[in-house]
């Protein structure tokens, strides 16, 4: 194995935390993420196949149409405790589609230097790669402190998922309530459930497990 490659597992959540007091459980599922430490990055692994769900026929077929499904994915990355306090965020933006020139599907993912394509025989396929966020850095090792199974510190992520989002709400909105941090949490749960920030055709609003970042 290379050197500086990875942790494999370390960063697994192996505790379960209560949800933060200001959060119904209704507002917001828990999903099971992977988290991994590659080199000097933390990275994560989640899958969010209710974007597509089997039911929804029309959006099934609009992958056949020759336009493109976009995927959008706003991640922030937040240090549990008795105040939630966010460590970093990052979007990514996923586009699925089937190519009419080539009768293959096609997975396009917004990269730091273009768009990354990946193709794929069948519509199952392509859905299951667009939907699976596979690896992708969520914050820099240097941004979190190492601890312990049984002092932490504790971090989990949120994630904001929109199947063909028809309204960003742009840094202007996403600063709205920079002046306190709960506010901003509680804010962005509340407003996704109403619509008023985030209207798409799909949306699926999770928080991961918690992981730590061991010591040694």
């Amino acid at each position: 194995m290379s050197g500086g490659i990875r942790r494999r597992g370390v960063l697994a959540g192996l505790v379960s935390l209560p949800a933060l007091g200001f959060a119904r459980p209704e507002t917001l599922l828990q999903k099971k993420a992977v988290f991994e430490e590659i080199a000097s990055s933390v990275q994560m692994t989640l899958s969010l196949p209710a974007l597509f769900r089997k039911t929804d026929k029309e959006a099934l077929e609009s992958i056949d149409s020759g336009f493109d499904t976009t995927l959008r994915f706003e991640i922030d990355v937040w240090e549990h405790g008795v105040r939630a306090i966010k460590i970093a965020s990052r979007t990514v933006i996923v586009k699925v589609g089937k190519d009419p020139w080539t009768d293959k599907y096609a997975v396009k993912t917004q990269g730091n230097t273009g768009w990354i394509r990946r193709t794929f025989n069948t519509r199952d396929a392509a859905i299951e790669a667009a939907v699976t966020l596979d690896r992708i850095r969520i914050c820099d090792v240097a941004l979190l402190t190492r601890g312990t199974y049984e002092e932490g510190p504790f971090y989990f992520c949120s994630v904001l998922a929109m199947r063909n989002p028809v309204k960003d709400p742009g840094p202007a909105g996403r600063r709205r309530r920079g002046g306190d941090r709960d506010l901003e949490w509680f804010g962005r749960l509340v407003d996704a459930l109403a619509g008023e920030r985030a209207r798409a055709e799909e949306i699926v609003n999770v928080k991961t497990n918690p992981f730590y970042l061991p010591t040694s």
